[in-house]
């Protein structure tokens, strides 16, 4: 070191090393004569390589699922329909071509459940392939409710659902009503949810006095009045609740008897109190 420096010592720049090449000697033969070949260079695989490789097979594997026909769903297992077709549910869906990977079965279930109020419930299940299966169990309707030219479905629970054709069949028990317990009919959105359109104890009430109307009248409801039925003879009988019907029953068939043996023809007969039973003539 010059320059009065001691102790100060200048590092050289270190060199970047190439990776040793692999030598080969190939022996001729002859004593001590041998022939040395061009080196070859070892070349390390790296983690980042083959992670790569990996990324790369993936994705190939991918685009293979996502566009192969076996995957694509081409017909659906529908079980516990007894009202509803099969190809009702499947346009609804619109699964057919989309690939088994594609499908959400949360959001399948939900569309089904608000697209038809008459599935109490609904359970969607996908395999490979391309297999789904979807397993409903359908409300059964008991009672059919006319009301402003329209007709609904009532099950045993209250909840109301829309006739789907004409050729649907329907329960013979009909309740004709002026008006709803809401106050109006579903519109066509509400209709499409399952929602509560009537107490179950009115369905019950419903049930009893079917029990006691003649066969040939058809029940009537009217949400200030309550139940009743339409006589034969051509008047509207209401009975409000059916509490103390045997009673009121007796008294009906009183006032009956006084109409048939006046000749009078009411439009309505109430029997909803009975100490203030009264009918009606309408001018």
């Amino acid at each position: 070191v010059r320059g009065g420096l001691p102790g100060f010592v200048l590092d050289a720049p270190k060199r970047k090393r190439s990776k040793p090449r692999r030598r080969f000697d190939l022996s001729l033969g002859a004593n001590g004569a041998e022939m040395r070949l061009p080196g070859i260079p070892q070349v390390a695989v790296g983690w980042r390589f083959v992670s790569g490789l990996l990324v790369a097979a993936l994705l190939a594997l991918i685009f293979h699922l996502w566009n192969s026909p076996m995957y694509q769903v081409t017909q659906l297992e529908i079980n516990g329909l007894r009202r509803l077709d099969t190809r009702d549910v499947t346009t609804i869906l619109g699964l057919n071509g989309e690939t088994i990977f594609s499908i959400d079965v949360d959001v399948l279930e939900q569309r089904l459940a608000e697209t038809f109020p008459e599935f109490s419930t609904v359970a969607v299940e996908v395999g490979l392939p391309a297999a789904v299966k979807i397993t409903v169990d359908e409300r059964r309707p008991i009672i059919t409710w006319l009301q402003d030219g329209r007709t609904l479905l009532v099950d045993a629970n209250g909840i109301a659902f829309p006739k789907r054709s004409e050729a649907d069949q329907v329960p013979p028990l009909m309740v004709a009503a002026s008006m709803s317990p809401s106050d109006e009919m579903p519109d066509e959105e509400t209709q499409a949810t399952a929602t509560q359109f009537i107490p179950v104890e009115m369905v019950s009430a419903i049930l009893s006095m079917s029990g006691h109307a003649p066969s040939s009248s058809a029940l009537v409801y009217d949400q200030l009045r309550g139940l009743g039925w339409r006589d034969a003879q051509g008047w509207d009988v209401y009975f409000g609740d059916v509490r103390d019907m045997g009673q009121k029953l007796i008294l009906y068939n009183a006032i009956a008897k006084k109409i048939n043996d006046e000749d009078i023809a009411p439009a309505l007969v109430s029997v909803e109190h009975i100490h203030n039973p009264y009918y009606r003539i309408d001018k």
